[in-house]
């Protein structure tokens, strides 16, 4: 847990200079932030007199916030960290609070993000080929009509699917698979290179 021991210090030296409201309020940010909502209070409304550390307390609220997810850690533990952070017994019950209400939120938001966007699970396509249109007096080849099927996250279902469709002709398809191949090449040196 080395990103928790960097911002402990940072934590307990300036924790002592914000006000309970002012915590309060940050806290508040802080998991809207995190869970992709609207921040509920102007954070230049919080900054006061000490805008410098109002600031690197948020920020490292967030850090910690987000590595606690990530671990998974328990309540208990959580405690912990934040009491040897010298966090007050109603500070520390303050964040638990958000934190036990807002963590599956938290969750989901950071899975939404980095290295697990939607995955290409399946792909559907069909051809359709135009015999004749008021706007065209000849067609240009086959249409390819093509929906992959992505799994992601979402806050209701865990795991959901989602079409994405397009269309494209021959050409547009042609380019579509070239790059698609140098993708899957680029990824393969990467890996020999590395390993």
């Amino acid at each position: 847990m080395n990103i928790l021991d960097e911002y402990k210090s940072r934590i307990s030296r300036n924790i002592p200079l914000i006000a309970d409201d002012t915590f309060k309020k940050l806290l508040e940010n802080c998991f809207s932030y995190l869970t992709d909502k609207k921040e509920v209070h102007n954070t230049t409304d919080l900054y006061n007199s000490k805008p410098d550390v109002t600031k690197e307390v948020y920020a490292a609220f967030l850090a910690v916030t987000a590595e606690f997810v990530r671990s998974n850690l328990s309540n208990d533990e959580v405690a912990k960290y934040l009491q040897d952070c010298g966090l007050a017994r109603n500070r520390i019950d303050l964040y638990l609070q958000q934190f036990v209400k807002e963590r599956l939120s938290v969750e989901i938001a950071l899975l939404n993000i980095g290295n697990t966007l939607p995955h290409i699970t399946d792909v559907k396509w069909k051809i359709d080929y135009i015999v004749k249109s008021s706007e065209m007096d000849s067609a240009d080849g086959p249409l390819f009509r093509i929906c992959f099927v992505a799994e992601e996250f979402s806050e209701t279902d865990g795991k959901a699917l989602r079409n994405i469709h397009f269309t494209c002709n021959s050409v547009e398809l042609l380019d579509l698979i070239y790059k698609l191949k140098d993708a899957v090449r680029h990824c393969s040196n990467l890996t020999h290179r590395l390993f």
